[in-house]
């Protein structure tokens, strides 16, 4: 079984590749070839006065052609703080600023475990690549100019992915913390070879652009239905960054795929939480109230899916001044595992990686 760190990652994952990655997963799903199976989070009260919750996570997706299954497991301390003046979530484990997320990969071919990989690059690159996708297939050709809303990690693959299918000449970018903003103009602009200028206001960034990005980690909408311009496409990074009526707004609508298993009678600790997310939550009524509920209208519940128009039994845009909307959630564990499938198989072939015993995860009790 072979251990890959993030370093080991970012040897052989760039933005092409993840791309690749993705776009044959979904084309693989539009013929019954692949699988995913949605996120659902556990919620345990926690006695640590910084995050009142625990939390778990994990998806599942699965590739006829890779022969792989990738499980991909979260485990978080969180809590939701207001700053500058929103809701928003902050994550950690061990202590603020270091994280737990890994995805375990298995072959579908004698079940046996093959990796195990950190999925803080990967993830970065993955959550980019699939807006990308969105960008592919929604935008108009001529899309040239990005209003960026954030400007954190997410901002930065965003972009990256942005202009791996579009030729991007420049971005506006705006964040509520200014000297963020700043950086990433600089960064981006040496990077990209592009225009980068930092905006006054969300409503300035996004004013005149062909693309609107919202790469943020609030709980509370940052777009507004009214700043829809003719001909312009949006992007996000949770449900909760646009109001939940934009689908029903917008010319053409569609979500990655299913963000979430979704139950017609949901059992009292049950919910639907950030970004839509199923999730059990222990303690009492007073406790569970903590968590943030999401409450998502049929209208994007119901959205149809990236899969639905490669497979043709949806359209897209068909003339230019058509507005679009591309939710950038859901098919998380298909499109982990074409991803980490592509990062494994090439990972193997340059030597990356730590070898450790297949053994140590077999056993002979039958389970």
């Amino acid at each position: 079984m072979l251990l890959l760190n993030n370093g080991d990652v970012a040897k052989v994952l760039d933005m092409p590749l993840c791309l690749s990655a993705l776009d044959g997963i979904f084309h693989e799903m539009a013929i019954g070839d692949a699988v995913g199976m949605g996120r659902i989070d556990v919620y345990v009260p926690s006695k640590e006065t910084a995050a009142p919750y625990y939390r778990w996570a994990v998806m599942t997706g699965g590739s006829k052609k890779d022969g792989y299954v990738c499980a991909r497991m979260l485990s978080d301390m969180v809590d939701w703080p207001r700053e500058y003046g929103r809701v928003r979530e902050n994550k950690w484990a061990g202590q603020p600023g270091t994280f737990c997320g890994l995805l375990f990969l298995f072959s579908a071919k004698d079940a046996l475990p093959v990796a195990m990989i950190k999925d803080g690059f990967l993830q970065h690159l993955r959550v980019g690549g699939g807006a990308g996708l969105g960008v592919k297939y929604l935008s108009r050709q001529d899309s040239h100019i990005v209003g960026m809303i954030g400007s954190g990690g997410m901002a930065r693959t965003y972009l990256d992915a942005f202009c791996q299918v579009r030729r991007i000449t420049k971005v506006k970018v705006w964040s509520p913390n200014t000297e963020n903003a700043r950086t990433y103009a600089f960064e981006m602009a040496e990077r990209h070879e592009i225009e980068v200028e930092v905006a006054e206001t969300a409503r300035e960034a996004v004013r005149g652009v062909d693309i609107v990005s919202c790469c943020t980690s609030t709980n509370e909408p940052v777009f507004f239905n009214e700043w829809l311009e003719p001909g312009m496409h949006v992007t996000n990074l949770t449900s909760s960054e646009i109001e939940p009526s934009l689908p029903g707004v917008v010319d053409v609508a569609l979500r990655v795929g299913e963000a979430t298993p979704r139950l017609e009678a949901l059992p009292p600790e049950a919910g639907y939480f950030r970004a839509g997310f199923l999730g059990y939550v222990a303690g009492q009524p007073e406790e569970r109230a903590g968590v943030p509920r999401l409450h998502l209208p049929p209208q994007i519940i119901r959205m149809p899916t990236l899969v639905d128009l490669i497979s043709g039994k949806e359209r897209g845009r068909t003339n230019e001044k058509q507005t679009g909307f591309f939710l950038n959630v859901g098919a998380i564990g298909a499109q982990f595992e074409g991803v980490a499938a592509a990062v494994y198989n090439k990972a193997r072939q340059q030597g990356l990686g730590t070898e450790i015993p297949t053994e140590w995860f077999l056993q002979d009790i039958r389970d």
